[in-house]
């Protein structure tokens, strides 16, 4: 995937469902090229930890072609016990972060995270 607003290339996990067509009828799957308008995530947590406030918010994707990424993100809300929401460097929004476990961070903790990236479509 390509972000368009920063002008970078990130892999993200995206679901998109079978469809069925009548006889006729065109796809409507994605296809290599198509514009995509969703939200990130970070999901499926293994490992977190908080880190010194004056950590680097920085991201990697160190396994080619897979949505697996490690992310200095600063909390910046409480959801739950699961969920936050953080600025990170991948995205120039907030992102959803959700993790396996219950976590005690607080909004201005800088948290190190190793999970999966997620985007949902939106329109």
């Amino acid at each position: 995937m390509k972000f368009l607003k920063k002008n970078i290339k990130i892999n993200v996990h995206f679901l998109e469902y079978d469809e069925y067509l009548e006889s006729g009828e065109k796809s409507q799957k994605k296809k290599k090229g198509d514009i995509l308008d969703g939200d990130l995530s970070i999901q499926l947590i293994t490992f977190s930890r908080k880190v010194d406030v004056n950590e680097t918010l920085i991201y990697f994707q160190k396994i080619q072609k897979s949505p697996h990424i490690e992310a200095v993100v600063e909390v910046t809300q409480i959801i739950d016990k699961y969920s936050i929401y953080a600025l990170s460097t991948v995205s120039d929004n907030n992102i959803l972060v959700e993790f396996e476990n219950a976590v005690s961070y607080k909004a201005g903790d800088r948290v190190l995270v190793i999970g999966s990236l997620e985007m949902n479509e939106t329109s």
